[in-house]
Formats: C-alpha cells, structure tokens, sequence
C-alpha cells in the first residue's frame, strides 16, 4: 500500500505541475494587470465596414441588435449591415426584410454542419460570388448590441494597421441576476486584465465570434474554420499558418446577452467544452512545435511567437478541466479517508503526512491557487471598467464577485460534461434588456 501511495502521489505532483503551468501566462496577466493596452490614433479616413449578424432563429432579438446598428455614430454610406439566416424556419429573416436590411438565407442541413463555421462560410460565398466590396467586417451574434462609437474605434484601428481585431466583449444584462452577472464578469476580466496585456506586451488576443473585426480580403480568402469554435479555430489558422495575430482594440464596444440559469450555462459551457477539446487535439497542439520551429526565424516578431505558447496554454486548459475535475477530488478524497481511517502517508525521502496535514494543504492550495486569484480578477475588472459597465444593481454585483469562484467549478464541470458527452447546439433564454445610448 505504500508503495500505491507514492506512486500516485508523484503523479499528483506532475498533475499540479502540468495543470498549474498552463496557468502561467494568466498569472503574469494579472501581476502585469497596470499595463495599459494599445490606442489607435483618430482617423478622418472612413473605410467602408460591413456588419454582419450571424442568426438562427432569433426573431426574438434581431430587432434589437439591427436598432442599435442603425444608431453607430459613423458616416451611414459608409457601412452596410447584413443578417446571415441560417437554418432559420421563424420570422427572423422577413424582421430583417422588414427594417430594410438585407438577409441572405443560408440553408444547410447536414447534423455536421449546424454551427456559426458554415453559416460564415455559406454567408461569404454569396458575398464573393456577388463580387461584394468592402473594406472590413466585423461580426456579430443576433444577441448582440453595439456601442455607438462602435465603427469609428474600429476604422481607427484598422487606419492604423490591423487586419484582425478583437474588440471589448460588455454585457448588455449585466446584473439581471447573479448568474448573467459571473458570467458577464468573466467576459469583462477577460477584456481588462488578458486582453489589454497581451496589447501592452505585443501579443496576440484571442478572436471571439461577435467580438471580430476582419480585413476583408483575409474574410474571403482565408474562412477555413470548420468546427464549433470558429472564432478560435480562425484565430489558431492564422497564427500557424499566416504568422498573424489577432490585436485587442478597446474602445470599440459590444454588449453580449449572457445565460441567466445554470441549466443555460451548462448548455453554452458544454458545447463550448466539446468544441474546444476537439481544436486543442486537432489545431492547439501544433502551437508548441510552431513555436520550436520558428525561434530564430528573424521575420516572425517576437510576439507573435510568444503568442503561440499562449495560445497554446488557453485552448490545454480546456482538457486541462478534465483531468482536474476526475484526478484532483479522487485523490485528495482517497487521502483524507486514508489519512483519517487508517493512519499517515509517508512519501520516501520527504517525511511523513497525515490528516491534518492533507487537511491544511487543500486549504492552502484552494485559497492560493483559486479563491483569491478569482477573487482579485473580478474585483479589479469592475473597479476598473465600471463607468463601462450598464444596468448595474450594485447588490448583485458584490455577491457576483464574492461567488466567482464556484462559478469557475460549474464552468469546469461544464466543459468536462461537454467532452465527455456530445453537446448540440441549443438555445437559450435572450435578455430583453435594451442599450440606451
């Protein structure tokens, strides 16, 4: 039995090491969280945006989202605004019609392809062979809202110089309850503390969906994302084989809808889980040999280099999740029962350890390594975005952020649920909440 106890004791070790070092660019995140991202210097130089809106049956919120499009302070002859319909067999597309916005059906029914990859794909195909012109896209769920300054803090970043841009993802139901509240906040960190410093440190972002601003010549030549996880699948294709990285630009602002019940969470969580755990085995992987094979080459930047072992750590936590959910409760549970029942573990050549010490030593790395690192990030992103922050209840928002934690177990249960067990796409509940500007 001894010999039982050190064997998976060591095995502990390099699970802690393995799944602790994936957190490293995270760590240097937040002690670096002073940084201050990129700004992109004002231009009078309207290039010509076009906004398209990814929907599948939202004839609940299309509305909204075209609305708050229409009120972007930006010359109006200057951007279109498009509503790709996929699969759609409600009244989304004749809502559009009905606003004087163009919506382009796109049907593909094969049970392999009902994800935002092939709505793009089927969407930019009409565009191309209409022969469309346009100088940027960027992309938007049918949830979605946009700040009215939207456009002209894209047209500066892209006057001066970037191609793929991902943008500030706020939430438009920030404190309708708590759960839209941990969940908004998640997406708010991500923008204040990773995102801004991976700007200030030359790094690249990582694109997501409703939150993209794209050349378009890089949209129609280059849309090869097959999977689930398109926006992430894109930005992984264009860092190992265009050496492109994705640039944050903050001042251009969306407002996403966030779930408002577990069993919603659960549902984006999981499909969002099993979407990823596939990229990471087929795409994410090839990050670390991209890295190697590229350490001396003089023509790609040092920080587009460094961004593929980020990249690399974001996407391996996904089955990083895994592993901790089954490994790390199994053998602290086997320890203290052993511990309590039937006496100390002593690991050869470092001493002998029993209950109380197993005891002390969870505490510790819980409070250590989670509740206080997911304490800090909330509480610093709201203290630092809240005059960015809409419709909030002050009340909800200081338990939001006093439960962080545990919602970052639901979400590793989420997605270790997601891989586990095939997730569809499924649609939930969207907000009424409406941007007021």
């Amino acid at each position: 039995m001894n010999l039982f106890n050190n064997i998976i004791w060591w095995v502990n070790i390099a699970i802690i090491i393995l799944f602790g070092s994936l957190f490293l660019f995270q760590l240097i995140f937040m002690a670096l969280c002073f940084l201050r991202p990129k700004k992109y210097k004002e231009s009078n130089n309207y290039l010509k945006f076009t906004i398209i809106i990814r929907a599948h049956n939202e004839e609940d919120v299309i509305k909204d989202s075209i609305v708050s499009c229409l009120k972007i302070d930006y010359p109006r002859d200057r951007f279109n605004i498009i509503v790709f319909c996929h699969n759609c067999n409600d009244n989304t597309a004749n809502i559009v019609r009905s606003m004087g916005i163009r919506a382009i059906e796109v049907n593909d029914f094969d049970s392999k392809h009902q994800n935002l990859s092939y709505c793009m794909k089927l969407g930019i195909d009409v565009l191309k062979n209409e022969n469309f012109k346009t100088d940027y896209f960027t992309l938007l769920d049918a949830d979605n809202q946009v700040d009215k300054n939207y456009l002209k803090a894209c047209n500066n970043a892209a006057n001066n110089g970037v191609k793929i841009g991902r943008v500030f993802e706020n939430s438009r139901n920030l404190t309708d309850n708590v759960i839209s509240c941990v969940n908004g906040l998640w997406y708010i960190r991500d923008g204040k503390i990773a995102c801004s410093v991976r700007s200030a440190l030359n790094l690249g972002c990582v694109m997501n969906g409703p939150t993209s601003l794209i050349e378009s010549d890089i949209l129609f030549n280059k849309w090869d994302s097959k999977t689930a996880s398109e926006d992430i699948e894109f930005t992984l294709n264009r860092l190992l084989k265009d050496n492109m990285k994705v640039e944050y630009v903050e001042e251009a602002v969306i407002y996403e809808d966030q779930p408002t019940t577990l069993d919603d969470v659960f549902k984006r969580n999981s499909r969002m889980g099993g979407g990823l755990n596939k990229l990471f085995w087929t795409t994410g992987i090839k990050c670390i040999p991209y890295f190697f094979k590229n350490i001396f080459n003089k023509k790609i930047s040092f920080g587009t280099k460094m961004t593929a072992i980020d990249q690399y750590c974001n996407i391996a936590i996904i089955p990083g999740s895994l592993i901790a959910c089954i490994w790390f409760p199994l053998y602290y549970i086997y320890s203290l029962l052993y511990t309590g029942l039937v006496g100390p573990i002593s690991i050869w050549g470092f001493g002998t350890y029993n209950l109380h010490w197993f005891t002390i030593f969870i505490v510790c790395v819980l409070a250590g390594a989670f509740f206080i690192p997911f304490w800090f990030q909330p509480l610093l992103s709201y203290l630092a975005e809240k005059k960015r922050l809409i419709n909030v209840n002050k009340k909800i928002m200081w338990i939001s952020i006093f439960i962080f934690p545990v919602f970052m177990l639901v979400e590793a249960l989420a997605i270790a649920k997601g891989i586990i067990f095939k997730s569809k796409w499924k649609k939930i509940k969207r907000s009424s909440t409406i941007i007021k500007q």
